[in-house]
């Protein structure tokens, strides 16, 4: 029996000379890898276009419980993307945040409320036009709520340091690649408590938002099994330069 589904692509690797394997996380079953032919021949553009990395897909699936790779068919864009795939500041914060998705959901189960959090953060990632230079730290500091890693931002006093292996604000230390500086733990606490509509307002460099993101690398490695270093954060190093 066919499924109904939505799912985000999350990755896609090469299966062998006529097909990939895609890794999605879907609205049904959570995180899902499909078998997909059309890496070469006339489908080969058709492929591309739908398996990019945060494409959101509506397709239909038989469900095999005890394989470790799926079969969907029909499957279509859920939307459109105007700006994601094109934008080069856009898409290269897609490639980190597909990076970090695939090794965060790799195990992750069925979850309603993350799936409607990351189309909402997606959609509205691909039409905004100004002030999004913080998009990526808001994400995932929201997104380890639903992955159930949430760093404590209730115990937080004015000078504290934030020590990311305990995932708690700390009054005294020493600054490392595991203790972040009170300015920095400053930062970190006025972003978990920000918005996509007022991160703006929270005035960073952009080397302060690339300490920041390799910060939230280094917490996510810590507390998820197996995440490895991501190979994407130095793609971010020399964008937003600009404030």
């Amino acid at each position: 029996m066919y499924i109904d589904d939505k799912g985000i692509v999350l990755q896609c690797v090469r299966y062998n000379d006529k097909s990939f394997i895609a890794h999605l996380f879907t609205a049904s079953h959570g995180h899902v890898s499909f078998v997909v032919n059309g890496a070469q021949g006339k489908r080969s553009g058709t492929a591309a276009r739908l398996f990019q990395p945060m494409s959101f897909l509506e397709f239909q699936w038989d469900r095999k419980p005890n394989a470790s790779l799926q079969r969907m068919k029909e499957a279509r864009l859920a939307f459109v993307q105007q700006e994601l795939p094109y934008h080069p500041i856009k898409r290269s914060v897609v490639m980190l945040l597909s990076e970090f998705l695939t090794y965060a959901l790799r195990a992750e189960a069925a979850n309603p409320d993350l799936y409607i959090y990351m189309e909402h953060s997606f959609r509205w990632f691909d039409v905004v036009e100004v002030e999004y230079a913080n998009f990526h730290l808001v994400f995932l500091l929201k997104l380890a709520r639903f992955l159930g890693v949430a760093p404590n931002m209730e115990d937080y006093c004015e000078g504290d340091l934030f020590d990311i292996a305990s995932g708690r604000f700390v009054s005294w230390g020493t600054p490392s690649e595991s203790v972040m500086s009170s300015y920095d733990a400053l930062l970190l606490f006025r972003l978990a408590s920000a918005s996509y509509e007022t991160m703006a307002c929270i005035a960073m460099n952009r080397h302060e938002r690339s300490r920041l993101v390799r910060y939230l690398a280094g917490y996510y490695a810590h507390h998820i099994a197996n995440f490895p270093a991501l190979q994407s954060l130095d793609i971010l190093q020399d964008l937003f330069s600009e404030g």
